[in-house]
């Protein structure tokens, strides 16, 4: 699904931090990793007409936040 906003300092959110996944987990890229070390991130995102707010947590490698730049993703 695609995302109106995505907002990384409201409450509850917390920023990327190092995390070892035993399940696999869909990265900010698409890709679904397990049995690996990748980053998460608790934000809210902001989806349909602007009204709804959820919160989710963002997984992505290393290589993934090297090439972030918080638009395409």
């Amino acid at each position: 699904m695609r995302y109106n906003t995505i907002i990384k300092d409201g409450a509850g959110c917390y920023p990327w931090r190092e995390t070892f996944v035993i399940f696999p987990k869909k990265t900010i890229t698409g890709k679904r990793l397990a049995w690996q070390k990748l980053y998460n991130r608790r934000v809210w995102v902001v989806w349909g007409k602007g009204f709804h707010m959820e919160p989710e947590t963002q997984y992505a490698t290393l290589f993934d936040l090297l090439t972030y730049d918080g638009n395409n993703y």
